[in-house]
């Protein structure tokens, strides 16, 4: 067991390395001046070449990746070029506003999706089920910013039900009012995703021998679906919620722009068309570990749940 942990986060690391690899070599082929943007278009020649000469981008390309990499390694990505922030700093500040909207959105689509999925394998090619499955088959076509722009526009803007964007702290605290938009946006298309596949898995179990069995002995459907089938069906709905959860942490791109969730995804967003990038290199490195580490801990469960995966 203990080898298996090792080997996983050997490749966990090795995978992040690439990351940073790949991150640095993509922003240093895009077109722009760094330091033009930094300062201005009235900005001295004489300024700029100190600007330089500061973030190193003076130096060889290689001096840059070999100072790239020490400091990554220390979580240091530099100061952002619009900002001059350290870069560390703005993201550690917004994530626990992006946690607040991808967490809240993936309960949402987890509860939601799997008790539809229940329900549909339950009674399967009724009225309920095929209505839940096109609006599932909806979910998963729609992209995620045309869907919260549509529900920015129908319940905010038409109906007002709901605020229409922000994250405004009050007193140390947000105001609901204006996460539900937001989390329903994004909570979509996992919600569908769930649903679809607690409806497969499910009905791939009731159709086994332990539970015609089960049947058979007089035990009352409702325990033999939620009790004997459910337990079972469950495995590749914990997996697909596992990896949704950290593609959820690091998506929110769209929908905090939209929205005007001041999030980790906004700040990447803006930092984009600004050109801003050790911001993008820092979000880029960020969203890596975010996926690295919640599968790193996903193979870890599994290989306690089911030791032929560290045996094979």
């Amino acid at each position: 067991m203990t080898t298996y942990i090792i080997r996983q986060s050997i490749y966990a690391v090795f995978i992040i390395i690439g990351v940073l690899v790949v991150t640095f070599a993509i922003i240093r082929l895009l077109p722009g001046d760094p330091t033009r943007l930094a300062m201005g278009q009235r900005a001295d020649v004489q300024s700029m070449e100190a600007l330089k000469r500061e973030w190193k981008l003076d130096q060889p390309i290689h001096v840059q990746f070999l100072d790239f990499m020490g400091k990554a390694v220390q979580g240091d990505f530099g100061r952002s070029f619009s900002t001059n922030r350290p870069v560390s700093e703005a993201i550690l500040e917004r994530i626990p506003r992006t946690a607040i909207l991808a967490v809240s959105a993936m309960f949402l689509a987890t509860i939601i999706g799997i008790l539809i999925g229940i329900l549909s394998a339950w009674k399967p090619y009724t009225i309920f089920d095929n209505a839940a499955m096109l609006f599932a088959l909806l979910g998963i076509s729609v992209p995620v910013f045309v869907l919260g722009a549509l529900f920015s526009l129908i319940f905010a803007v038409k109906l007002g039900w709901f605020d229409a964007s922000g994250y405004i702290e009050e007193m140390g605290t947000y105001r609901f009012n204006r996460l539900i938009l937001p989390m329903a946006a994004l909570a979509a298309r996992p919600l569908s995703i769930f649903a679809r596949i607690t409806r497969s898995s499910m009905l791939d179990t009731l159709s086994q021998d332990y539970i015609r069995t089960a049947r058979a002995k007089g035990i009352s459907e409702k325990k033999t679906v939620l009790v004997h089938a459910l337990r079972n069906a469950l495995n590749p709905v914990v997996t697909t919620v596992s990896a949704w959860l950290a593609a959820t942490l690091a998506g929110t791109f769209f929908i905090e722009q939209i929205f005007g969730w001041a999030g980790v995804g906004e700040f990447a967003f803006n930092a984009v068309i600004q050109y801003d990038f050790p911001v993008i290199q820092g979000v880029v490195v960020f969203t890596a570990v975010i996926f690295v580490v919640v599968n790193l801990i996903v193979d870890i469960i599994y290989s306690f749940l089911d030791p032929r995966i560290r045996l094979g």
